[in-house]
């Protein structure tokens, strides 16, 4: 006989893989303990995770979880990231990946809603494009998102690379995320293993990166730098096509048959 815990995962995946097809993209979904995601936190993100629970908080810091999911770009997507055309980036092809990148954001909070609906909890929505524009430094940025990577790393989605993003062991740095917190019993997945060893290909593609050492804040760097893109969303990618390009973590589909209830789920649209 089944328990709750079971019963209630097999309906969260059986839903996911709903709403992924519905938007036609692979997704990742797995569960963590909604006490460990908020205790690693920074103060202010923790500030910000109280708020937007509001009177659940304590609640779900007692007993709660924290879904943790991911969509991921379609092939050839991130290739599209700083072509270079007669010398010069070619603005059009980076363009796509920034409307890929808006086009996961808006399936990622759609399918955050229906799970919070199903399970009586509240979406965390994914980090939209247009706030680094209206801010004078990278600090201000911190206070209004809760960290969907502490989540993901903590569900085993992947780990945090030497890029600082979630590396997952199938699809690399090109993944979106985003979660839900809910008081609904689920099994916990497992976290893995960081795998990055001596791949610095994120590294080396970045100047901001390979000099992060002698830069006050290499994210405040980043933050101009894409601002000055002027793309149509506040995008780079040049790290996240630097980890697909070493092929150390993309196309490996013989991992996603290893499915089992206590490991994060892959889905296929």
């Amino acid at each position: 006989m089944m328990s709750d815990c079971e019963k209630n995962t097999i309906k969260l995946r059986e839903l996911f893989k709903k709403t992924s097809s519905e938007v036609n993209l692979r997704g990742i979904i797995g569960v963590t303990e909604y006490k460990l995601v908020y205790d690693q936190l920074l103060p202010v993100q923790k500030k910000r995770l109280v708020e937007i629970t509001d009177n659940k908080h304590d609640g779900f810091f007692e007993n709660g979880n924290f879904i943790s999911f991911a969509y991921v770009y379609p092939n050839g997507i991130v290739e599209k990231i700083g072509l270079k055309k007669d010398g010069v980036f070619d603005e059009d092809a980076w363009n796509t990946y920034s409307r890929w990148y808006a086009y996961l954001n808006k399936s990622l909070d759609t399918t955050s809603e229906k799970i919070a609906e199903r399970f009586n909890g509240v979406p965390i929505k994914a980090t939209a494009s247009g706030i680094v524009s209206k801010l004078t430094n990278v600090s201000q940025y911190f206070p209004t998102v809760v960290s969907h990577r502490v989540h993901a790393e903590l569900s085993g989605i992947g780990w945090r690379g030497k890029n600082g993003l979630i590396v997952n062991p199938l699809y690399s740095c090109m993944i979106r995320l985003s979660g839900v917190v809910t008081s609904a019993p689920l099994i916990k997945t497992q976290k893995v293993k960081d795998s990055c060893q001596e791949c610095n290909s994120c590294i080396e593609e970045c100047s901001f990166l390979k000099h992060s050492d002698k830069l006050d804040d290499y994210r405040e760097q980043c933050r101009i730098y894409i601002n000055s893109l002027g793309l149509e969303a506040e995008v780079c990618g040049k790290c996240i096509k630097a980890c697909v390009h070493s092929q150390r973590f993309y196309s490996k589909p013989e991992q996603k048959k290893k499915q089992s209830l206590n490991k994060v789920f892959y889905t296929d649209p």
